[in-house]
């Protein structure tokens, strides 16, 4: 039987760091979840779906069939779209400055283990094979915790802030929780760092400026080899 958990409609909890609201000791629900850290987690170990391949077959049958224009104002494919701009940085930039954010796992039991955040991290170091471990925290269900004994147990927000390396005050940080009858704790996760902001435009940047790049690169096809190199966006920004 599939199961399908909807809690990517839960509320946001917005903190900015330090913070007397404790999200992480929330996501406990009770006793039924509990939390760990990896700071060298095996990425081969976790499943996601949309690969640099899948993205790259969507936006060339994309482009192919709806044009350019066609391409770029529809707003169903806007997420998408920035995700190419942004992918193309971060593989740029996680060569020099290595993955800043510990990814969210989810780990159900199985053999391989569920992604609430981190999954464009995954697919840019599809063109860093000498990447081969990642740090993330993971969030299971109590029963689980003993196969995860021999890594840091992070009870508190304080504790969780201070791995993502919160030292200034102000930091915010979002949340969704799941809820007891979830086999997991934390949906999603996502906190501002000065270290990424550069590489985090805003989707209507990236639509816009992708826009401008195909029209002045109309026979471009998009590939796993066009990540390695980082176009000059901003000569493609008016």
């Amino acid at each position: 039987m599939l199961i399908t958990y909807m809690y990517w409609n839960n509320p946001q909890i917005k903190i900015y760091y330090p913070s007397e609201i404790d999200p992480i000791q929330q996501s406990f629900h009770n006793g039924k979840h509990c939390l760990f850290f990896d700071p060298t987690f095996d990425k081969n170990l976790i499943d996601y779906q949309q690969t640099l391949e899948v993205i790259c077959e969507w936006a060339n049958v994309s482009i192919r069939d709806q044009g350019i224009d066609g391409f770029v104002n529809d707003k169903i494919n806007h997420y998408d779209i920035a995700n190419l701009v942004k992918l193309n940085m971060w593989v740029a930039d996680i060569r020099n400055q290595g993955i800043v954010k510990p990814m969210l796992l989810q780990y159900l039991g199985k053999n391989k283990f569920s992604i609430g955040n981190g999954e464009s991290r995954l697919r840019a170091v599809e063109c860093i094979p000498s990447i081969t471990t990642v740090a993330g925290f993971i969030t299971t269900s109590t029963k689980y915790a003993s196969k995860f004994q021999h890594l840091e147990q992070v009870y508190t927000f304080e504790q969780f802030a201070k791995i993502c390396d919160a030292q200034i005050s102000g930091m915010e940080f979002l949340f969704q929780l799941t809820d007891a009858r979830a086999p997991y704790g934390i949906w999603w996760y996502e906190y501002s760092s000065a270290r990424t902001r550069a590489v985090t435009p805003s989707e209507q940047w990236c639509v816009n400026t992708l826009h401008n790049y195909l029209i002045q690169n109309p026979k471009i096809k998009f590939s796993k080899q066009w990540f390695q190199t980082l176009v000059e966006w901003p000569d493609y920004t008016v």
